[in-house]
């Protein structure tokens, strides 16, 4: 099947949503100033987006564009956790050497992670 204009378009904002959620996460260099930076906030944005068009696209969706969406959101999800457990793992060393370690709360790690909530409206 060949892929429409559409599909094009969808191919291109899929790639560069991984890409700037990448940056985010701190796994590549921002192209635009060549520096890696942290920003877990908009990376959650940008995956929140690809997991929106994983929904919204099922129908009328070439399955080259639907198995890149896929792998595109569970690659930037698990980098997602990594750099979360990361920031936890720094915090909770921070407070052991001021001593004010605190027990974890395990009941809020789920809705920090991208994917926690409305994971059943795939159709």
């Amino acid at each position: 099947m060949e892929m429409s204009k559409h599909d094009h378009v969808l191919f291109a904002l899929i790639s560069q949503y991984q890409t700037l959620a990448m940056v985010g996460l701190g796994k590549i260099q921002n192209p635009a100033s060549g520096e890696t930076e942290r920003d877990l906030d908009q990376a959650r944005a940008f995956i929140d987006v690809l997991e929106m068009f994983k929904v919204k696209c099922r129908q009328d969706t070439p399955d080259q564009l639907l198995r890149l969406l896929d792998a595109a959101v569970m690659d930037l999800q698990l980098n997602y956790v990594d750099e979360l457990k990361k920031d936890r793992k720094h915090e909770a060393e921070a407070k052991e050497e001021s001593g004010e370690a605190e027990p974890e709360d395990a009941a809020g790690e789920a809705a920090d992670e991208p994917g926690s909530a409305d994971e059943g409206e795939t159709t």
